[in-house]
C-alpha cells in the first residue's frame, strides 16, 4: 500500500518506522481481528516488540520516552493499516500517562516490560478506605469501554473515594475520585463488545469486587501533581491528540484503497473510474480535509509541547487549541472517509472492500466523547474567556 501523497515524511524514523514495518502482519490479521474482536496476541506481541505500547512511558519506567508528537505519528501509522490495533496502541498511551502520578516503585511494576494496561477514567466504582492488610482502599466497581481488556495485564478504574459509607470531600465540598489500579486477576472481563465498528478493540467492560490496592498504586487525577520529571506528564492534551492521530490513519488508509480502486475498476458505462471527473475530485477533497487537519493538529500540539518542555504550561488558549485540533482531525477524517467510500458506492459496502470496515470504525471513533461536541464548546468557552468546564484542557 503506497501513500506517499498522504505521509508528511517520506524517511520513516523511530517508532513510525517500526509501525509501518508492521504493515504486512497486521493486515493479514485484519479480518480475523474484526471477526474475533480482539487484536490476535502475535499482532499485540509484535507491537510490544516494537516498543508501540510503552512509547508514552519514560525510560525509568520501562518505556521509551517518545515525545507525544511522534507517538502520535505511529498511532496514526498503525491505524492506517488496521482501525483497531491503532486504537488499542492508542488506549493503551493514554494509560500509560497514569505511570507519572503514582509512586515510581509502583509504576514500574504496572508498566513492566511486557505490561500494558487498560480502564476507564469514570469515577463510577467506590474505594473505601482502609488501613488493613495496609493502608489503601477496598475497591468495587463496573466500568464499560476498557479498550484492550483482551490483551490488558492490568487494569485502572476510577472511583469515587468513600470513609466506610460516607462519601469523602475536599475542602470546596466537592466528591473525591481516586484513579486505582489492580492486576488481572483481580478483574472479570464481561464480553459486551459488539459493536458497528473499531469490532477488534475488545472495549468490553470490567469489574471487581472488594479487591485491596494500596494506597500508592494510584492517584486523584487532576488534583495530585505529577510523581515524575517528565514534562508529558505535566501537559496531558498533548497525550489525548493521539484521537485526532487515529482518526487520520483511518482515513488515510481509506483514500489509499479508494487510489487503488479507482485505478482498478471501471465505473457506468465501462468508464475507467480513474478518469471520472467526480471521483477526481473526490480523491483531491478527501486528501486535503486530512493533510490540512494533520498539519494543524501536529503544528499545534508541537507548540504546546515545547511550552510544557521549557517549563512553562501553555496559555488556556493554546491548550485547548490543542483539543480543537484533535477533534477537528477526528470530523475531517469522517467526512473524508464518507467521500470515498459514498464516490466507489457499492463497491466500497461489500464486506470483501477493506473501505467497508474503514467506513464502520471512523464512525465508531467519532463516537468517542473526547473527539465529540463538547470539546467544540468546551474549545469556544475559552476563546470566550470563560473555564473549558471539561477535562484535560
Amino acid at each position: 500500500m503506497t501513500d506517499t501523497l498522504l505521509r508528511p515524511n517520506s524517511a520513516l524514523a523511530g517508532p513510525v518506522a517500526a509501525a509501518a514495518a508492521l504493515a504486512g502482519l497486521i493486515t493479514e490479521s485484519a479480518a480475523e481481528t474484526d471477526r474475533n474482536r480482539r487484536v490476535p496476541q502475535h499482532v499485540i506481541d509484535a507491537m510490544l516488540d516494537a516498543g508501540l505500547f510503552h512509547m508514552y512511558l519514560p525510560r525509568d519506567i520501562n518505556g521509551g520516552e517518545v515525545d507525544p508528537i511522534t507517538a502520535a505519528r505511529a498511532v496514526e501509522e498503525v491505524s492506517a493499516i488496521d482501525g483497531s490495533a491503532g486504537w488499542c496502541v492508542m488506549i493503551a498511551g493514554q494509560n500509560a500517562a497514569f505511570a507519572g502520578y503514582i509512586d515510581p516503585t509502583e509504576a514500574r511494576t504496572i508498566w513492566g516490560p511486557r505490561d500494558i494496561v487498560c480502564g476507564t477514567a469514570r469515577p463510577i466504582g467506590r474505594a473505601v478506605a482502609t488501613n488493613s492488610p495496609a493502608p489503601g482502599f477496598k475497591v468495587s466497581g463496573h466500568w464499560p469501554f476498557a479498550s484492550g481488556s483482551s490483551h490488558a495485564t492490568w487494569f485502572a478504574g476510577e472511583c469515587l473515594v468513600y470513609d466506610g459509607d460516607e462519601l469523602r470531600r475536599n475542602a470546596q465540598g466537592g466528591e473525591v475520585t481516586r484513579m486505582t489500579l489492580f492486576p488481572r486477576e483481580s478483574a472479570t472481563v464481561h464480553d459486551v463488545w459488539d459493536t458497528t465498528g473499531l469490532r477488534g478493540t475488545a472495549s468490553n467492560d470490567f469489574s471487581c469486587e472488594n479487591v485491596f490496592v494500596p494506597a500508592l498504586r494510584g492517584a486523584s487525577l487532576g488534583v495530585d501533581p505529577p510523581q515524575h520529571p517528565w514534562a508529558l506528564y505535566r501537559g496531558l492534551p498533548v497525550v489525548f491528540i493521539n484521537h485526532g492521530s487515529q482518526a487520520l490513519g483511518v482515513a488515510r488508509g481509506a483514500i489509499v484503497e479508494a487510489r487503488t480502486l479507482a485505478m482498478q475498476k471501471r465505473g457506468w458505462g465501462g468508464v475507467p473510474m480513474n478518469s471520472v471527473l467526480r471521483m477526481q475530485s473526490v480523491i483531491a477533497e478527501a486528501t486535503v480535509l486530512v493533510d490540512s487537519a494533520r498539519t494543524y493538529l501536529y503544528a499545534v500540539a508541537g507548540e504546546l509541547w515545547d511550552e510544557f518542555q521549557a517549563g512553562r504550561d501553555g496559555s488556556p488558549e493554546l491548550r485547548a487549541n490543542v483539543r480543537l485540533a484533535t477533534s477537528h482531525a477526528a470530523r475531517s477524517s469522517i467526512r473524508a472517509v464518507d467521500l470515498v467510500y459514498e464516490a466507489l458506492a457499492t463497491t466500497a459496502i461489500m464486506r470483501s472492500s477493506p473501505l467497508e470496515r474503514r467506513f464502520r470504525d471512523i464512525h465508531t471513533a467519532g463516537a468517542h466523547v473526547m473527539v465529540g461536541q463538547l470539546t467544540y464548546e468546551a474549545a469556544g468557552r475559552v476563546a470566550l474567556g470563560l473555564d473549558a468546564e471539561f477535562p484535560f484542557f
